[in-house]
Formats: C-alpha cells, sequence, structure tokens
C-alpha cells in the first residue's frame, strides 16, 4: 500500500482582495459541538429576573421597616399621651402642666425618632369628671422617599378636682 501524499500550497490572497461583507456559510459539525452547551440557556432573561427580584425585596424590606418604625413611634405618643392626660386630670393640675409632661416622655422613650413634637390638651380643667384629652403629633423619619410621616395619638382622662 502506498500512499502518496500531495500537499499543495495556494499563495495567500492580497490584503485587498479579501471580501469580509460575505457571511460565513454555516458549519453543522461547529452547531452540534455548541448545541448542548446553550441548551435550556436563559442568558440575560435570568440576571434581569435576579435583579428585578432582588430590588423587590430590599423595597419590601424598607416598607417593613418603615411600618415598624411608625408603629414604635405611635405607641410612643400614646404612652406620651396617656401620661399626658394623667397629669392633667391629676386634682391639684390643669392642662399647663400636660404638654410638658408627655414632651418629657416622648423624647425620653424616642430619642431621634421622632421630630416635630405638637402637644394639644382639651378639656374642662374645673368641672369634675370632666374629661380631659391630650392629643400628641409628631414626625418621623421616612425610608422609601425623602421626607417624614405624621403620626398622631390622643388620650383622654377624667378630671379628679
Amino acid at each position: 500500500m502506498n500512499r502518496r501524499v500531495v500537499t499543495t500550497t495556494t499563495p495567500p490572497a492580497p490584503a485587498d482582495t479579501v471580501r469580509f461583507d460575505r457571511p460565513r456559510p454555516p458549519n453543522p459539525q461547529r452547531a452540534r459541538r455548541i448545541a448542548p452547551r446553550v441548551r435550556g440557556d436563559r442568558g440575560l432573561v435570568e440576571g434581569i429576573e435576579a435583579l428585578i427580584g432582588g430590588l423587590f425585596l430590599i423595597l419590601l424590606f424598607l416598607f417593613i421597616s418603615q411600618v415598624v418604625v411608625w408603629w414604635h413611634a405611635r405607641n410612643i405618643l400614646e404612652q406620651a399621651a396617656a401620661e399626658g392626660a394623667r397629669i392633667a386630670a391629676a386634682a391639684d393640675t390643669d392642662c399647663t402642666h400636660a404638654p410638658d409632661a408627655a414632651t418629657a416622655m416622648a423624647l425620653q422613650l424616642a430619642d431621634n425618632w421622632v421630630r416635630s413634637l405638637s402637644v394639644d390638651c382639651t378639656g374642662d380643667d374645673t368641672t369634675e369628671g370632666a374629661l380631659i384629652t391630650v392629643t400628641v403629633s409628631a414626625s418621623t423619619p421616612a425610608f422609601l422617599f425623602p421626607g417624614s410621616l405624621g403620626v398622631t395619638a390622643t388620650a383622654s382622662a377624667p378630671e379628679e378636682s
């Protein structure tokens, strides 16, 4: 068995004669090699889904945190309003002492969680059994948007003259 190998060499084409505008013909062997690697590959879609999912989880966490902060501030203001109403309804005091007591309680419990605190006391200080109402309003920081959220709490107590 004689095999004869014939090699032919063709000179390279000059650079100005090479045509790049014609598409390359498909190579079925290359397509068969690549197909198993890309089958089931969703590429960019999975990345976008992960991005949107992560963003949703971050916003959900911020929303839950905002609700917790608002609820905590509301509970603090309810305690401050109850303290102000208790002080204003006492036998030897009137509504002029309620704002100081409510403000002191709110600042002691809340520290920096409440801002622009205002206390309003209404009721008849002279009639025994009259209802004294103390309303405490403040704002708490917002996480989802710039600004703050308003929080209001009201407490009542009967006058003890």
